[in-house]
This record gives C-alpha cells, structure tokens and sequence, in this order.
C-alpha cells in the first residue's frame, strides 16, 4: 500500500482532564497581563443593609448596623452619657425662701434663749413666786442653745447650697434643718426651766 503524501496523523491524546468551559491552553504557554494594568482584581465594596443579596462572602468585612434608638442622639468620637439630673424650676425659689424664713427663725430663737431670764421673771410675777434669780448654768446653757442654733442652720444652708450648685433638689433640706432647729431650741429652754427649784415646786403642787 502507498503512502498518502496528504495524511495527517491525528493528534496524540492529552492526559490533562478535559475542563468543562473552553479548551486548555497549549503547553509551556502563560499567560502576561498587559504593560501598565495592575495584575490583582480590587475587592468588591462590601454591601450592607436590606439589598445584600445572600450571606457575605469569605473574606468580605462585615459592618454592624448602627443601633436605632429614636430618643438618643450619637455623635462619632464621642462617649454618650447620661443626661444630667436636673432639679425643677421652682425648687430653687423655694430652698432661697425657706433658707430666709430659717434665718429670720434663728435670730428669733436665739435671742428668746438670751431673754429667759426675763421670760422666767415675768412667769414668776404671774404666779406669785417673787422675784426670779437666775442660777449659776443659766448663762452658759443659753449661750450654748443660742450658738447650737445658729450652727444648725449654717449647716442646713451649706448643704442647701451645695445641692443647687448640683442641680438637685434641695427644697427638703431647709424643713429638716427648721426641725431640727426648733427641737434643740425646746430642747435648751426646758432644760433652763427644769433648773430652776422654785418653779420646779411650784409646778409639783398644782
């Protein structure tokens, strides 16, 4: 049998697998990008909010939604804090008036422990009992009361003050320092009167 000048050989079988898009490339062959383009696909911008379409993917960052809270109001690179307890308007007139109120009640009582001995003398001209000698603690017990006195309102003035300063309510301060107040004020008036023998008998035969 003659050969036939115009027979090709097929060609030998490629042991690569066959893919299953396109042919494969011949071998030794690579591929060069172009001069001037940058060889690494840029990342696809990461998609947030109800058009994402599926889960994100491996190496995509994921951004947390800001969190929806209508009556609080954020700002970027600042903490939030608490709003600042504020004291209703009309407390502040109320503590400046009952701390005035306080002032005129102190001065009254402390010059009240200061007149006892006329208020005994004028208890002992009622009754009959003579005339009223005042005993050897009646001076200093007054003069501790009168000073105790005005202690107790300085006192409830400073923490009033310092409450308005904090924009807190302070209104209450000045009725507990009025009681206060009006029990050591009883409180040394009675122990002057106790002291007294002469009132104290009297006292005991009504």
């Amino acid at each position: 049998m003659s050969e036939n000048p115009d027979f090709v050989p097929p060609p030998a079988k490629d042991p690569r697998p066959r893919p299953q898009y396109g042919e494969l490339a011949p071998e030794g062959w690579t591929w060069q990008p172009p001069q001037g383009e940058v060889g690494v696909e840029p990342a696809p911008a990461p998609i947030v909010g109800a058009g994402a379409g599926g889960p994100p993917r491996a190496n995509q960052p994921i951004i947390p939604a800001a969190p929806s809270e209508p009556h609080k109001q954020y700002q970027r690179g600042q903490p939030s804090w608490p709003a600042k307890r504020t004291a209703p308007r009309w407390d502040r007139p109320l503590t400046i008036g009952l701390l005035a109120f306080g002032l005129l009640a102190t001065l009254y009582g402390a010059f009240s422990l200061g007149a006892l001995p006329d208020a005994m003398q004028l208890i002992y001209t009622q009754q009959g009992l003579g005339t009223y000698t005042p005993t050897a603690n009646i001076g200093p017990l007054t003069t501790v009361g009168a000073v105790t006195v005005v202690f107790v309102w300085l006192a409830t003035t400073a923490v009033s003050i310092g409450l308005l300063l904090r924009h807190r309510r302070a209104f209450y301060v000045p009725i507990i320092g009025g009681a206060v107040s009006t029990v050591v004020l009883f409180s040394f008036m009675l122990a002057a009167m106790l002291g007294d023998q002469t009132l104290i008998n009297f006292l005991s035969q009504q």
